[in-house]
């Protein structure tokens, strides 16, 4: 009788391509596991195991973001997730492999795809005193370093989801790519992801041509030139982390100098409830007054002024 195998653990797809999407977002998800059955043609049930299952045509990218690769005689496979290796490509990865399932005469090849979701800051490295640290691994108290104060404690790290139906609504809250050196040598010195208001510290002739300053802050949406500034129309899901200090500071992200949260009027309507209450109890007097928490770190740029530093950028020091 012949036969198809098939994946019973809960992959999509069939009958011979099975896919799994893994949101790196959530701390557990650390390995891939998978259970092939003999499928009947006839019932479409699964009827058992094969004689024999191999595993061959991994993709270029397999060894890279996973390791630890295992596949036994009942069609049962993993494998481990490199997190911090997918985390620092700042982009989702898919990996893919062929396992084959033989049985007497029969044989079927089935094509095996993972992809592994990162969100926007997920996986951004934020310099701290003791090294780069991923954004989603601050805590209150770590220190940071920033431009003009040091090593400054961090006082609230929150983070707002955006799934895809929400993304397919509102598009205007897409990220923004900054390619690696698109503001210059080592700036950022791999591909950042921000929202699209967050601000990113542009220093050269054109500040103090057009603003009579040397450091002006920018929001990323306004340096969209559609090749190393892109809007990132392809991400599935985001998460966007507001990291607070006890003032407005500019803190490394990626390589980049760009701003913390400032809790203004419209940045405290920006944030889910739960993660403006939990600032709230840190920050009272913001409820009554958002203005209140102090001026920002520079001159922050308007976006149609903007528009005047995003021409021409080449050459930033």
């Amino acid at each position: 009788m012949g036969y198809n195998i098939g994946e019973v653990s809960g992959y999509a797809g069939g009958p011979s391509d099975w896919t799994l999407t893994v949101d790196l977002t959530d701390p557990s998800a650390t390995i891939v596991t998978g259970d092939f059955d003999v499928i009947s043609l006839i019932s479409g049930n699964s009827v058992g195991e094969a004689d024999s299952y191999a595993a061959s045509g991994f993709s270029a990218n397999f060894g890279t973001y996973t390791n630890n690769f295992t596949l036994n005689g009942d069609g049962e496979f993993s494998f481990d997730i490199d997190r911090q290796a997918v985390f620092q490509s700042g982009v989702d990865q898919t990996v893919s492999f062929t396992i084959t399932g033989t049985s007497g005469a029969n044989s079927d090849d089935d094509l095996v795809t993972v992809t592994l979701l990162v969100c926007v800051a997920g996986g951004t490295l934020i310099e701290t005193a003791t090294g780069p640290v991923a954004v989603e691994d601050l805590a209150e108290d770590d220190l940071v370093v920033t431009r003009d104060c040091g090593l400054q404690p961090v006082r609230w790290v929150g983070c707002r989801r955006l799934g895809a139906e929400e993304l397919r609504h509102r598009p205007e809250l897409r990220p923004v790519r900054l390619s690696a050196g698109a503001l210059g040598a080592g700036r950022p010195e791999r591909d950042l992801l921000v929202s699209p208001q967050h601000r990113v510290l542009l220093s050269d002739w054109r500040a103090q041509l057009f603003y009579g300053q040397d450091e002006v802050l920018v929001p990323a949406k306004a340096l969209v030139d559609d090749d190393r500034i892109r809007v990132d129309t392809e991400i599935r899901a985001v998460d966007y982390y507001h990291v607070l200090f006890d003032r407005h500071q500019v803190i490394r992200t990626n390589g980049a100098e760009t701003e913390s949260f400032h809790p203004a009027d419209y940045t405290l309507r920006a944030i889910d409830p739960a993660a403006r209450a939990e600032l709230l109890a840190l920050f009272p007097s913001l409820a009554a007054r958002p203005g209140g928490y102090g001026p920002t770190a520079r001159y922050v740029a308007r976006i149609a002024e903007a528009r005047f530093l995003a021409t021409g950028r080449d050459g930033a020091t």
